[in-house]
C-alpha cells in the first residue's frame, strides 16, 4: 500500500510519479500473499461468486471462466447510486471510462487501450453500438432496473462479431421472480441535481414483468451545462408449458443536454437532443433434454441532433443530425453432452442504416457547407463455440465465427482459451487467444472526413493470467498480462481524412479483494497499459498508461454500509476541443465516499426504507478526465428510497 501513499493530492499530475513503475503491481503481489497468512479468515462467512453469461452464453461462476471477467453487482449499484452508467464502471481493471465533464456529457468505454468503437456494448445480449460511429455513448444510460453489469476483456469477435475487438460490456436487467414489489427513490444535491426513479415487479411461477422509470436533472458545474434525462426500462418473461419461454425487453432514453465546451472553447449556446429506443424479444424452446433452441429479434433506433448557434466570439453556425437504426436477428442452438461438453452454433443477420446530415455556414465565407451521406450495411454470420469442462476446475473454450459484410467482405474470427485450477490451493491459471475485427462505420466511409477506401481493422489478442481465491471467498486476487497487435486500425489523422494505421497495446491488470474482518474489507485495482500508434510514433490518444483505485468497504453496524474510494490516473496524450495538436492531460487523484443505511422496520420483508448519500471529489481537487473538460469540484447527493 505504500506506493499509493506517495501520491500528493495537491499536485496535478502527481499520479504519474506515484504509480510510475512497480508500486501498483507490488501492492497486488502483497495482496496475493497476505490473505494466506491469516488463519482467522476461515471463520468468516462464505462469500458467493457472481454468475455471468456474457463470456460463454451460459450461466457460470466467474471462477469457471477462461476469460478475464469483472462484474458490477446489484449491491455495488445500490450503494453508489450512480446517476448514469459511467460512474458504476470506475475502477474495473483494464477499463477506461472518462466523462467529458459532468454527468450527461460524452462518456465511452475503452478496454485495454482499444478505441471505444472496439468495445461492444449490449443490453441483455442485444447490441447497441451505433451504425454511424460504431460506439455507444453511456453518458445518458441510467441504471434503474438493472441487476448487474458484466465486463469481458479481450477479443470476443468469435462470439459477437464486429465491435468486440477489445471486449464486451453487457448490462443485465432484473428479473421479476415470484411475488410483487414496488419502490420509489428521490435524491437531490449539488448543481441543482434531482434524481427520481420508480420501479415495480410482479411475477409467479409462469413468469413476470419488471418496470423501471427515472428522471435525472442537473445544472452541471459549468455555464450552459443543463442535463435532463428521462428513461424507461421494461422486461417480461413468460413460460408456455414446460418447454417454451419468451423474454421481451423495451428500453427508451430521451436526453436534452446543453454542451458547455466545444471546439469554440466554452460555448454559451451549443446543445444536443438524443433519443434511443431498443425493443427485443427472445423465444427459447427445449427441443429435447440435451438440445435447446432460441430465436432472438431486436430493433435499435438512435436519433441525435447537435446544434452550435452563433456565439459571441464567432459567426459560424453548425448543425448535425444522425438518424440510425439497427435490425438484428439470431437463431442459436445449444447441445449439452452431459457435464463435459456444451456446443453452441448459430446464425445472425444484422442490417444497419444511418443518415448523417451536416450543415456549416459562416456569414464571412459563403456559401454554406451541406453534407448528407446515407448508407446501409448488411452482415450475415455463422458461429460455432465449444465449452469443455474436464471435471472440477479444468476447462477450455474453442470457437470461431465467419462474418460476411456487404462493405468489408468476409472475416474469420477464431478463439481458444483454457483454465486449470491447481488442486485445492485456490490458484487458477488461464490463457486465451482471440482475433477481433471491426468493419468501417458509415460515417468513416462516407462522412465529411470519410474514406471509401478504408479496410476492416483487426487484431490478434493474447492474455495469460492467474487467479487466487480463499476457500471462504474472503480474499480474491486476479492478475493478467495482455497483448493486442492491431492491424489497419481506423484512425483520424488530423488531415481531414480517416485512414488505416497499425498499432499495439500491451500491459498488466490486476485486482485484489480482501475482507480482513467480516465487516471491513478493501479492494485494490491497478492497470498498466502501453499503447502505441506505429504510424505517428506516439501514444494512443485518451489512454492513461497507469490507472488504479483503492477502496475501503465498511459495514460496522447492522443496516449500514459505506465505501471510501481513491481513484488515480497518470498523464495521457489527448486533444482538447480547441487544440490543433495533442498534448498531455495531467494525471490526478480523487476521493469519493458512499454510504447507505437501511432503517429497521417492523416487517422488513414487506417494507424497506433506506437513506443513502455520496460525496464525490471529497478533497475538492481541480482535474480533467478528458483534456479541456473540467470535472466537478466537491459535490454531494442525498436521498431516500422506499420499497413495499
Amino acid at each position: 500500500m505504500q506506493g499509493f501513499k506517495r501520491l500528493r493530492f495537491r499536485e496535478r499530475g502527481s499520479a504519474t510519479r506515484a504509480l510510475q513503475g512497480a508500486p501498483c503491481m507490488v501492492a497486488l503481489i502483497l495482496a496475493f500473499f497476505l490473505p494466506g497468512s491469516v488463519p482467522a479468515m476461515a471463520q468468516e462467512p462464505v462469500r458467493t461468486e457472481p454468475v455471468v453469461v456474457t463470456a460463454t452464453r451460459i450461466e457460470e461462476k466467474v471462477s469457471e471462466q477462461a476469460s478475464s471477467v469483472s462484474v458490477v453487482t446489484l449491491e455495488e449499484i445500490d450503494l453508489k447510486h450512480p446517476s448514469v452508467a459511467a460512474e458504476a464502471l470506475q475502477g474495473i481493471p483494464g477499463v477506461v471510462v472518462q466523462q467529458s465533464g459532468s454527468p450527461g456529457n460524452l462518456a465511452n468505454i475503452r478496454i485495454r487501450g482499444g478505441d471505444s468503437n472496439g468495445t461492444l456494448v449490449m443490453i441483455d445480449g442485444f447490441p447497441l453500438n451505433g451504425p454511424s460511429n460504431g460506439q455507444f455513448d453511456i453518458s445518458s444510460l441510467p441504471l434503474v432496473g438493472f441487476d448487474r453489469i458484466e465486463v469481458v476483456r479481450g477479443a470476443q469477435s468469435a462470439l459477437y462479431g464486429s465491435n468486440a475487438m477489445s471486449g464486451v460490456v453487457n448490462f443485465i436487467p432484473k428479473k421479476a421472480g415470484e411475488g410483487s414489489r414496488t419502490g420509489v427513490g428521490l435524491a437531490g444535491g449539488s448543481f441543482n441535481t434531482l434524481d427520481l426513479n420508480g420501479h415495480g415487479r410482479w411475477g409467479n411461477r409462469l413468469g413476470g414483468i419488471t418496470l423501471g422509470a427515472g428522471r435525472f436533472l442537473s445544472e452541471g458545474n459549468l455555464p450552459n451545462d443543463h442535463t435532463d434525462i428521462v428513461s424507461f426500462l421494461g422486461t417480461g418473461d413468460y413460460r408456455f408449458g414446460e418447454k417454451n419461454r419468451v423474454h421481451a425487453i423495451l428500453l427508451s432514453i430521451d436526453e436534452s443536454k446543453e454542451i458547455p465546451v466545444t471546439d469554440r472553447g466554452f460555448d454559451p449556446n451549443a446543445a444536443k437532443k438524443r433519443r434511443d429506443l431498443l425493443a427485443g424479444v427472445r423465444w427459447e424452446i427445449d427441443v429435447t433434454k440435451s438440445f435447446t433452441l432460441n430465436v432472438s429479434a431486436a430493433g435499435f433506433h438512435e436519433f441525435l441532433h447537435v446544434s452550435y448557434p452563433a456565439a459571441p466570439t464567432t459567426t459560424i453556425v453548425e448543425e448535425y443530425t444522425t438518424k440510425s437504426r439497427r435490425t438484428f436477428y439470431r437463431a442459436e442452438g445449444r447441445y449439452s453432452a452431459g457435464s463435459v461438453s456444451n456446443t453452441f452454433f448459430g446464425v445472425e443477420y444484422n442490417k444497419d442504416h444511418s443518415t448523417d446530415d451536416s450543415y456549416w455556414s459562416d456569414s464571412s465565407f459563403p456559401p454554406p457547407y451541406v453534407d448528407n451521406p446515407s448508407a446501409s450495411t448488411i452482415n450475415r454470420s455463422a458461429y460455432l463455440q465449444e465449452e469443455l469442462r474436464f471435471g472440477k476446475g479444468t476447462g477450455a473454450s474453442l470457437g470461431g465465427r465467419i462474418d460476411g459484410n456487404s462493405e468489408a467482405g468476409t472475416k474469420i474470427s477464431p478463439r481458444a482459451a483454457v483454465f486449470k485450477e491447481l488442486g485445492r490451493s485456490g490458484v487458477k491459471l488461464r490463457a486465451a487467444y482471440g482475433r477481433g475485427f471491426r468493419v468501417p462505420t458509415i460515417f468513416e466511409l462516407h462522412g465529411k472526413y470519410g474514406n471509401p477506401d478504408l479496410v476492416p481493422e483487426w487484431a490478434d489478442s493474447y492474455e495469460a493470467g492467474i487467479d487466487y481465491r480463499t476457500r471462504g471467498g474472503e480474499a480474491v486476487f486476479s492478475g493478467t498480462y495482455f497483448y493486442q497487435n492491431k492491424h489497419n486500425q481506423i484512425s483520424y489523422q488530423g488531415t481531414n481524412r480517416t485512414t488505416n494505421v497499425d498499432a499495439f497495446s500491451r500491459g498488466v491488470e490486476g485486482t485484489a479483494t480482501w475482507w480482513f474482518h467480516p465487516s471491513v474489507g478493501a479492494v485494490l485495482s491497478c492497470t498498466y497499459t502501453n499503447s502505441w500508434d506505429k504510424h505517428n510514433q506516439r501514444e494512443i490518444l485518451g489512454v492513461p498508461s497507469q490507472r488504479g483505485m483503492l477502496s475501503l468497504m465498511m459495514a460496522p453496524v447492522s443496516g449500514f454500509e459505506g465505501q471510501l474510494g481513491w481513484r488515480v490516473e497518470s498523464d495521457q496524450l489527448d486533444y482538447a476541443p480547441t487544440d490543433w495538436y495533442p498534448g498531455k492531460r495531467p494525471g490526478y487523484g480523487v476521493v469519493d465516499t458512499y454510504a447507505k443505511y437501511r432503517i429497521p422496520t417492523p416487517a422488513p420483508e414487506l417494507i424497506g426504507i433506506a437513506l443513502f448519500g455520496k460525496v464525490q471529489n471529497l478533497l475538492n481537487r481541480k482535474y480533467e478526465e478528458r483534456k479541456g473538460y473540467p470535472s466537478p469540484g466537491i459535490n454531494f447527493l442525498l436521498g431516500a428510497e422506499l420499497n413495499i
